[in-house]
């Protein structure tokens, strides 16, 4: 099964997106967009800003604080923010709450204008609540000659990557292993893949009770602690940003990382490993198994307590995401349009994918249980805690959480 057919059959009804070559949308105002900081939400914005003039403002904020700032804006009287970039997990909490514009209005408005296809949208029922723009997945980042110096095989499981680690620790590489624990939601992020893969889940879709205390739960977190005597002591405070650096540097042979981050390994302009990173589907869990990863869709959203013109809004964010941006940044990221090509940097995301990683599910269940895991998960991986201790506060926490958003008693 293809990469577009797995994604066009789940209920987030991902695909394509838009089409013009300059700005000419008409309108006074500002444009005020907040979205979290990477590539192809750098080419986004840069985009949006084209359509600035004399009467119209356009302000994009990029910022790592962009989800408590999102849900800060979209809660208030009025929202500073005009859209807002969000994905799976960020967008659940947002649409539980009664916050989120419907969109069906401005689709069907700008359906032939901006060449707006059915896959893009992101919906909830029958109400339309996101525009997606690129479908994104963790997978395995690894040096090449290293590997193969030293004899080792690309590891499929989570176990043969333990062994890989051996062997390299062995070979005199101190730190043979990335991946980002340094903030509670990356944490979380590590986690989960590690969690659904092992045959865990986050709640009883039932009761909405957490179900992170089980033997497969707390397997999936002893392997994490497995994985961090492989890291750097400063693994802890290290974010995504900070382990693609580690890989460009050299001061790693193997990491997980998103897969839109595959093109920036060849940059001459940050990276000194230029041709020598490989790319494969993430490692699974148990032979045959699912790879321990989740996809995702990131998009924009709309407030319905926005202070300006949602009509105007919508048409900045669909020139930015038009065929032309998708053709001239084609392999930053894996673009959710027909246009985009598939190419090197993102064979590894549609392995992925294909190989069973599943949806992150979009259920403000799994965002809170994210969260409450996020904050307790550390003290095991250094040590103050059992995984056990580690997960009973996270379902503490989680609980308390649930309760306040009224989805247990």
């Amino acid at each position: 099964m293809k990469l577009k057919q797995i994604l066009m059959a789940t209920a987030l009804t991902l695909a394509p997106i838009g089409a013009a070559a300059e700005c000419s949308i008409e309108g006074t105002g500002e444009v005020n967009v907040i979205s979290n900081f990477f590539e192809a939400l750098e080419v986004l914005a840069n985009e949006m800003k084209t359509c600035g003039n004399d009467g119209l403002i356009i302000d994009t904020k990029l910022t790592t604080d962009h989800k408590e700032e999102t849900s800060k804006a979209f809660t208030a009287a009025t929202s500073p923010f005009d859209a807002a970039a969000v994905a799976n997990s960020s967008i659940t909490l947002l649409q539980a709450k009664g916050q989120l514009r419907p969109l069906n209005d401005l689709v069907e408005k700008y359906r032939d204008k901006y060449n707006i296809e059915d896959g893009m949208l992101i919906k909830f029922g029958d109400d339309v609540a996101a525009i997606a723009f690129m479908v994104n997945a963790q997978h395995l980042f690894f040096r090449k000659d290293i590997f193969e110096e030293h004899g080792v095989a690309v590891p499929t499981t989570w176990d043969e990557l333990l062994v890989a680690g051996e062997k390299l620790k062995a070979a005199g590489i101190e730190h043979p292993y990335g991946a980002a624990f340094g903030n509670s939601w990356e944490l979380a992020n590590e986690y989960v893949n590690l969690l659904l893969a092992n045959g865990g889940t986050l709640f009883d879709p039932a009761t909405s009770e957490s179900t992170f205390e089980t033997p497969e739960a707390i397997a999936a977190l002893k392997m994490m602690g497995k994985l961090y005597k492989f890291m750097s002591p400063n693994a802890m405070s290290m974010d995504f940003g900070d382990v693609k650096r580690q890989l460009q540097q050299g001061d790693v042979a193997m990491a997980i990382l998103w897969g839109n981050e595959a093109s920036a390994m060849d940059d001459e302009n940050e990276s000194t490993v230029v041709g020598k990173i490989g790319f494969a589907a993430a490692p699974a869990m148990a032979a045959g198994g699912a790879p321990a990863s989740t996809f995702w869709w990131d998009g924009y959203v709309i407030p319905k307590n926005l202070d300006g013109d949602p009509d105007l809004t919508f048409q900045v964010l669909m020139h930015a995401m038009r065929e032309e941006t998708v053709k001239a940044n084609n392999d930053i990221t894996l673009w959710i349009r027909s246009a985009y090509e598939p190419g090197e940097y993102t064979t590894a995301i549609t392995d992925t994918v294909v190989n069973g990683a599943p949806p992150y599910p979009m259920n403000p269940q799994a965002s809170l249980a994210h969260g409450a895991l996020g904050e307790n998960i550390a003290d095991f991986i250094v040590g103050k805690e059992s995984a056990e201790e580690s997960l009973a506060d996270a379902t503490k926490a989680y609980r308390a959480a649930a309760k306040e958003q009224g989805l247990l008693k």
